[in-house]
C-alpha cells in the first residue's frame, strides 16, 4: 500500500512538473517581440577573472533572436528562427534549435534534446535542461533557465568547467520589430 502511494505521489509530481514546463514555454512564446538589457558573465578556466559583457537583446517570436553586445566590444549576433538559416558549426546549430524551441514555446522540440526538469510556479519558475544525446553531453552539462513573466536568467554549465551566466532586465514587449531590427534579420 505504501509503495503504491509513493508511486502515485512521484507520478503526480512528475506530471505537475511537465505541466509547469509546458505553461512556462507557452508563456515565453506568447509575446510577439520582447526587448531587454543583458549582462553576461563568462567564466573561462584559463582566465583569472570572468569576462563581462553587456548589451541588448531582441526576441521575435517570428524571426528569432538578435543579440547585440555593446561592451567590451560591439558585436551583433543573429539567431534566426527558421531552421537551416543559421550559419556555423554543430554547437551554433544546436543552440539555434534550443532558442527556436524557447521562442516558439515548443516543449516537445526542447524535450527531444533535453530532459526538462521544472520547479516553482508560473510566476516564479526554474527549468533545468540536461542533454539527452551523448554528442551534446560531451560539451554541455546543463542549462538552467529562471524567470517569471519573462526569461530573467540563463546559466550554461559546460563539461569543460566553463560557465556562462546571463541576466536580463528592463523588459519591453512590442507587437513588431523596429525597421532597423527587421533589417538585421534579413541581412545575409
Amino acid at each position: 500500500m505504501m509503495r503504491t502511494l509513493l508511486l502515485l505521489l512521484a507520478f503526480s509530481g512528475h506530471a505537475a512538473a511537465d505541466e509547469l514546463a509546458a505553461r512556462v514555454m507557452q508563456q515565453l512564446g506568447a509575446y510577439p517581440v520582447v526587448r531587454a538589457d543583458f549582462v553576461q558573465e563568462r567564466t573561462v578556466a584559463s582566465m583569472t577573472k570572468p569576462v563581462l559583457s553587456t548589451g541588448r537583446m531582441v526576441l521575435s517570436r517570428d524571426d528569432g533572436l538578435l543579440w547585440q553586445v555593446e561592451t567590451p566590444t560591439r558585436l551583433a549576433l543573429v539567431f534566426p528562427r527558421r531552421p537551416g538559416a543559421m550559419r556555423g558549426g554543430a554547437v551554433q546549430a544546436e543552440m539555434g534549435r534550443v532558442i527556436r524551441s524557447i521562442l516558439s514555446g515548443d516543449i516537445a522540440e526542447l524535450s527531444s534534446s533535453f530532459e526538462v526538469e521544472a520547479r516553482g510556479a508560473p510566476e516564479h519558475w526554474t527549468l533545468r535542461l540536461v542533454p539527452k544525446s551523448r554528442e551534446l553531453a560531451q560539451y554541455l552539462q546543463a542549462i538552467h533557465l529562471a524567470g517569471g513573466k519573462h526569461l530573467d536568467a540563463i546559466d550554461i554549465a559546460e563539461t569543460s568547467g566553463e560557465r556562462t551566466a546571463l541576466r536580463m532586465r528592463n523588459f519591453a514587449v512590442a507587437s513588431e520589430l523596429a525597421p532597423a531590427e527587421r533589417q538585421q534579420f534579413s541581412s545575409p
